[in-house]
């Protein structure tokens, strides 16, 4: 995982989330929309998860084999390419 860091991997192995707080609302919600373009350009879906307003975790695995595949390492690292208009307190 040390080519992505930001990214955890679940205790049970079979999946990789990231977390982190948004600026605001919208951030968090334009963050989700790039995620939306990205998923559908590479036909590889992640879990979405956006509480208190601004929170905001990905979980990827591939569902077709309940676990990790090389997509879901593909899908991180072009996700953590993405603009994120991180909390001021982040």
């Amino acid at each position: 995982m040390a080519a992505l860091p930001a990214w955890q991997l679940s205790a049970d192995q079979a999946s990789i989330s990231r977390r982190f707080v948004a600026k605001n609302f919208v951030a968090a919600v334009r963050f989700f929309n790039q995620v939306a373009e990205v998923a559908e350009a590479e036909g590889h879906h992640p879990d979405l998860h956006l509480t208190n307003y601004r929170d905001v975790q990905v979980v990827l695995c591939t569902h077709a084999v309940g676990g990790l595949t090389m997509f879901d390492f593909i899908m991180a690292a072009k996700l953590d390419a993405l603009d994120i208009e991180y909390s001021p307190k982040w």
